[in-house]
């Protein structure tokens, strides 16, 4: 359930993603042919990597540098060849996609780690005889002691059926 949950909450992210890169379309379009911005491209690679994929990231680091191609050759009048905006193109792609492969690795290292350090921080280190468990601060506690001070548990006691018999013997009125 958590990790359909957390997907559908990525794919919706998507969306903002795509907006940003619009918007980011729009004000490279009006900056026109010779002002370059496209560091500002690794903000939307590197969202979509990390929350969707290395796939939704590498298709941003391609179709973003193909767009600029578009207003280069569609768009503007410019002053260099169309192999030479190809050329920058293809340079833009292939940065943007190692961007994006890098990112989502990070990304992934991350859950990894961060799946690792949960599962540590739910290991106790407890006494085998006394049941006491050692805190932050290298002391042993009561279990009951350390649990209530961490948690909004409470405790009752009573004594199990196997304790009652190992420790008091048959109890008559104990009929089970």
């Amino acid at each position: 359930m958590g990790k359909e949950s957390s997907d559908s909450d990525n794919r919706h992210l998507l969306f903002y993603w795509f907006g940003l890169s619009v918007l980011l379309a729009i004000g490279d379009y009006f900056s026109g042919p010779f002002i370059q911005f496209p560091v500002t491209y690794l903000i939307p690679v590197a969202l979509a990597s990390w929350y969707n994929g290395k796939g939704w990231g590498l298709a941003y680091a391609i179709l973003l540098p193909l767009v600029r191609w578009g207003f280069n050759n569609v768009a503007w009048t410019i002053p260099w060849s169309i192999t030479e905006a190809s050329v920058n193109a293809l340079i833009r792609i292939a940065v943007l996609s190692s961007f994006a492969l890098v990112i989502d690795r990070t990304s992934t290292q991350t859950r990894i780690l961060s799946k690792h350090v949960q599962m540590l921080e739910g290991l106790l280190p407890i006494c085998s005889y006394c049941k006491k468990i050692r805190d932050e601060s290298d002391e042993w506690q009561p279990m009951e002691k350390y649990i209530q001070a961490r948690t909004a548990a409470k405790f009752t006691h009573g004594i199990c059926p196997d304790c009652l018999r190992k420790n008091y013997g048959e109890i008559p009125w104990s009929k089970q």
